[in-house]
């Protein structure tokens, strides 16, 4: 189905929903078009975050998925062939959407349902050498808005410091004014010209700062999977100064590995001058 001006019209292509775990743990609703085997859309869904139902309003099979925290809607049109295994199928989706993570701890990729969806409602293109979208910011800020206090947490959350201690503005301002940081950072900021007294602002804010508090918090608790920013959980320990120094670990070894190729490539450049 897609969008005419209001209106929600039949698209002709024929689609597949598919419902399952990414490899960062988080569930993904995606739409992929069935004759092209491609994903078209992909949509994280927390827990009580979203619901499925039918449109009532709707003269034929519509079905609709709404997200309760902010305004996005995703309209389907169901392929099933017995109309009446529709209600089953949507109680089916919501159950799965809606179950807490640590209940899908154990479970891979599951409900694939052909449905048809409206193109007017897909926020992004998915690659078709990608079966996932990165994780986005306002991604992030949803998974710690969802992470619960766990009870049997042995660990005292308000030892050594936090990495709003590394925000403040005289640690700061000085990398804001020698490094490209600009540059670094436009892809994660709105659109437009950022100064550094406007990213300093930024990190300044009482969002973001509530934001990285929560980040510091289960990242001391244990509450999050280290693995997905591509370190070893095993070699270091949940406090952010070990944090920061697996983060600075995997830049060098990044760092070392472009330079042995840009080596390897200026002695095979070389040998090719050499045979000529």
């Amino acid at each position: 189905m897609c969008f005419e001006g209001k209106r929600v019209m039949p698209d002709t292509r024929k689609g597949l929903v598919r419902i399952g775990r990414g490899e960062e743990g988080l569930l993904h609703f995606q739409w992929l078009d069935r004759t092209q085997n491609v994903i078209e859309d992909d949509q994280i869904v927390f827990p009580d975050e979203a619901v499925f139902e039918k449109v009532n309003q709707a003269s034929g099979r519509v079905y609709l998925l709404k997200f309760k925290t902010d305004d996005r809607k995703f309209f389907f049109w169901m392929q099933e062939p017995k109309a009446e295994d529709d209600q089953q199928l949507c109680i089916s989706v919501n159950d799965y959407i809606n179950r807490p993570l640590e209940f899908l701890e154990e479970e891979q990729s599951v409900a694939s349902t052909p449905l048809q969806v409206s193109e007017g409602t897909v926020e992004e293109n998915i690659p078709s050498s990608s079966s996932l979208r990165p994780v986005k910011l306002e991604d992030l800020q949803r998974i710690l808005s969802n992470i619960e206090s766990s009870a049997d947490i042995d660990v005292d959350p308000d030892a050594g410091f936090g990495l709003g201690d590394l925000l403040k503005p005289d640690l700061i301002m000085p990398l804001l004014e020698t490094l490209p940081l600009e540059q670094s950072l436009a892809s994660y900021l709105p659109e437009g010209p950022w100064s550094p007294e406007d990213i300093l602002e930024l990190l300044q804010s009482p969002p973001f700062r509530q934001q990285v508090d929560s980040f510091t918090y289960v990242l001391r608790t244990g509450q999050i999977d280290l693995s997905q920013f591509g370190i070893d959980p095993s070699k270091y320990k949940f406090t952010v100064l070990s944090f920061l120094e697996a983060l600075e670990d995997s830049v060098s070894k990044m760092s070392n590995s472009e330079a042995g190729q840009d080596e390897k490539d200026v002695r095979s450049e070389s040998n090719l001058m050499d045979e000529s």
